[in-house]
């Protein structure tokens, strides 16, 4: 049976992903999709949309590996690109998946168990899930002693002069669903009753606001930067600070290569031997060792 502390983050994970009212999803993901193809809604295959298993089952899966959902239109409908349905909705807080959100969770209550000092930090919120989730542990374990630092431009992702990050432009004039001002995140998180002392927010790029930031010692580093000049800047200004046997998570090393290159150049240039750990299609870890 599980314990009210697991229920409690098993809730605040589906709430986080909006595993809760998939029926509800698919009405929404249904509408979207016609909006953005340009297609009419049909009213019927709209209620149809909520009792439909097959659509239901891709959503389920899709929020499991953190993937674009894909949507069926109505016969007849031309389907032209495939958005990324999980940025259309402010129902879903976090787009990374039940599995990386899973890994979290264990990365913390490893460090808990193993007593690795040092805050939590993710460079790189979006709306905001995944250091909810961090929080969230942190109060499930009743540990009073620790800091989640959220890092964001919370203005989108920068433009890049970098060579490697020039065919991913991704900034807030490409892609303004990745631009989530502080407040907006805020008020996110005080829904779930999680803005508090223990949550602190570094406001800016990461080149500027992370170098003389005043953390400490670090137990986790979760880095979501998505190009080469962020993931490296993140990297550079904070590992060092991330305390032996911490974790660091890369959530965009397997579909991203600026950031898999900025993540195999640190590796190499500081001589990190220690295996990357997959965690889906996406994301890697490795737990730092001593020395």
């Amino acid at each position: 049976m599980m314990t009210l502390r697991q229920r409690y983050l098993e809730l605040i994970k589906s709430a986080v992903l909006n595993e809760l009212y998939p029926e509800l999803e698919a009405q929404l993901l249904y509408t979207v999709l016609c909006t953005a193809h340009e297609q009419p809604v049909d009213l019927e295959l709209f209620w149809q949309a909520r009792e439909d298993v097959s659509l239901r089952d891709a959503i389920t899966q899709a929020k499991r590996n953190g993937e674009t959902i894909h949507l069926r239109l109505a016969p007849g409908h031309v389907r032209r690109n495939q958005p990324d349905l999980r940025n259309y909705t402010e129902y879903a807080h976090s787009m990374v998946g039940r599995r990386r959100l899973d890994h979290l969770q264990q990365c913390v209550e490893q460090i808990l168990t193993d007593n690795i000092p040092g805050d939590l930090l993710e460079a790189g919120v979006w709306r905001g899930g995944c250091c909810m989730l961090l929080r969230a542990v942190l109060a499930a374990h009743e540990v009073h002693d620790r800091v989640v630092w959220a890092a964001d431009s919370f203005a989108g992702v920068p433009k890049s002069s970098h060579a490697s990050d020039l065919d991913y432009p991704l900034d807030a004039s490409i892609l303004p669903v990745l631009s989530v001002d502080q407040e907006t995140v805020e008020n996110i998180m005080r829904r779930y009753h999680l803005l508090d002392d223990q949550m602190r927010f570094l406001p800016g790029w990461f080149e500027q606001s992370l170098q003389h930031a005043e953390i400490g010692q670090l137990a986790l580093l979760r880095i979501d930067a998505d190009l080469y000049s962020s993931t490296d800047a993140v990297l550079q200004a904070l590992y060092h600070k991330l305390q032996p046997g911490g974790w660091i998570i890369i959530d965009d090393y397997g579909i991203l290569p600026p950031c898999r290159e900025a993540v195999d150049a640190f590796r190499q240039q500081h001589n990190i031997h220690t295996a990357l750990q997959p965690i889906d299609d996406h994301a890697v870890a490795w737990r730092k060792q001593a020395g």
